[in-house]
């Protein structure tokens, strides 16, 4: 690919140049002094050198302190649905830490879209409402810290089903910023999401792995979390075989919930719709026009689909602070779904193929859509309402330890507080997870609607878990919901 002159975008706060570089791959400390264009392929701002001086021109936002949340890279393809999946995305950057977006290819989209405007537009558009939305958490990043976050990795068409080593596009920014992320000191496992393909986070951990210390690949392998999207390369496949410390999930069930037959009234009619029909009273064309792009601001008028259609969101979804804490494991299941381990010969890969909830194999998705879609039309209120006039998720905290040893037989009580931000009205519901159980019998809750005065019977199953959910829901428009998760080790 021939270098081409880099371009000059204007944005609300700043004007930040892209250009995308050819030739030399090499990574963005190694270039020489000179300008550079920490690209459209690189990053979305300029860093000007001047050669033999020590000047050094280029935006720069502070770097966001480790806080505990979960860490973050987005790759993306740019397919339509990855647009509507992004604005969600944007607004729930403040429950997690963004520390890369990264445009790639797949499959579907054998060239990717870096080259088309889509993300930047959609930054700009989150910069509009970004001092609204700090009314309601002063935690969101600014638009320009996102932008220095922008990569673009592997798009190469000839690369999709080629192994790391053979591939003809190596040492892009994408995946520059993908090693750096997991070579860093910050204790926390790197959450790798797959919209696309993962060619480029598999030619990241390929060069980790050969151009590294042992112990340096080993240490960056061991914090990965990769949630795919369905394999849409042969980047997952690669990093399934031939590195077994990184753990990856491969999600299937989300297709049919959460993509472009979310609703049975959908225009492509290809395969059914998973979802129930009043779950799909949440995914319809009413919704998005009451919740999205009519009224909300110019983010969510952005959205390019008339009905839900999202299926790259599950992949974010374990990491909204919700109180579910889903992210530290997936097999756990949350608003992201559930997956399990299925195959000794790849101890970290784990998958929902074979698995159902209540018998219904999407149900792992589905059941969470009401409380996931009214947390995020409330998130869309924030755009451009008052704190005083917008909903506010209620916060559930457990008395006692999250996951316990509870004896065989023994009544275990389950005692939980609740607050509300807008002091509206709540009610309780305990439930059992059965299906993520590995005792056999499903414990019944006695006074299931009740914060301090539930309990139930541990099973007679020693060395077995129960699964206990405490939801606790307000009476605010729309009604949101706060999670807590009881673990019971039965000893």
């Amino acid at each position: 690919m021939k270098p081409v002159t880099p371009q000059t975008e204007p944005s609300p706060s700043t004007q930040l140049r892209k250009a995308v570089f050819g030739g030399s791959q090499m990574t963005d400390h190694e270039l020489p002094l000179k300008a550079v264009a920490l690209r459209r392929a690189g990053a979305r701002f300029t860093m000007t050198i001047a050669a033999g001086a020590a000047a050094l021109a280029f935006f720069q936002t502070p770097v966001r302190a480790a806080d505990g949340k979960p860490r973050v890279i987005a790759t993306t393809d740019g397919e339509v649905d990855d647009h509507s999946s992004m604005i969600r995305f944007l607004l729930y950057t403040c429950d997690f830490d963004v520390v890369g977006i990264v445009e790639v290819n797949s499959k579907f989209q054998k060239n990717g879209h870096s080259k088309e405007p889509w993300l930047e537009d959609q930054l700009a558009a989150y910069e509009q409402v970004l001092p609204n939305l700090r009314k309601h958490n002063p935690d969101y990043p600014s638009a320009d810290y996102l932008r220095s976050v922008c990569r673009v990795g592997n798009e190469n068409i000839k690369d999709l089903w080629v192994a790391p080593p053979d591939m003809e596009t190596k040492k892009t920014p994408g995946e520059q910023l993908i090693i750096d992320t997991l070579l860093d000191n910050d204790p926390r496992p790197v959450h790798v999401l797959s919209w696309g393909g993962a060619n480029t986070t598999a030619s990241a951990l390929w060069k980790l792995k050969a151009a590294y210390p042992k112990e340096k690949f080993e240490y960056a392998a061991s914090r990965i979390r990769n949630y795919c999207i369905w394999y849409q390369d042969g980047g997952g496949g690669w990093i399934q075989t031939n590195i077994p410390q990184a753990h990856i999930n491969e999600a299937y069930r989300w297709d049919n919930v959460w993509d472009y037959e979310s609703i049975s009234d959908n225009p492509r009619k290809e395969k059914g719709c998973a979802n129930p029909p009043e779950i799909q009273t949440y995914m319809n064309y009413q919704w998005v026009s009451n919740n999205m792009t009519r009224g909300h601001g110019p983010l969510g008028a952005l959205c390019p689909q008339k009905y839900v259609s999202e299926g790259d969101t599950p992949s974010f979804l374990h990491l909204v602070n919700n109180g579910l804490k889903a992210h530290e494991d997936y097999t756990l299941g949350g608003w992201g779904g559930r997956s399990a381990y299925d195959d000794p010969a790849f101890p970290n890969h784990i998958t929902d193929k074979t698995l159902k909830d209540d018998g219904d194999r999407n149900k792992m998705y589905w059941r969470w859509i009401p409380a996931a879609q009214n947390d995020f039309a409330a998130r869309l209120d924030w755009c451009v309402k008052e704190f005083k006039d917008a909903n506010h998720a209620p916060v559930a905290k457990l008395t006692g330890n999250l996951n316990r040893d509870v004896k065989a037989g023994e009544m275990v009580k389950l005692e939980a507080t609740a607050t509300d931000p807008d002091g509206n009205k709540l009610t309780c519901k305990w439930w059992p997870y059965a299906d993520v159980d590995s005792a056999t019998t499903t414990v019944t809750i006695a006074k299931s609607d009740s914060l301090a005065k539930a309990s139930f019977v541990v099973p007679n199953e020693p060395g077995k878990q129960v699964h206990i959910i405490l939801e606790v829901t307000d009476h605010g428009t729309p009604s949101l919901v706060g999670y807590q998760r009881v673990i019971g080790n039965i000893k």
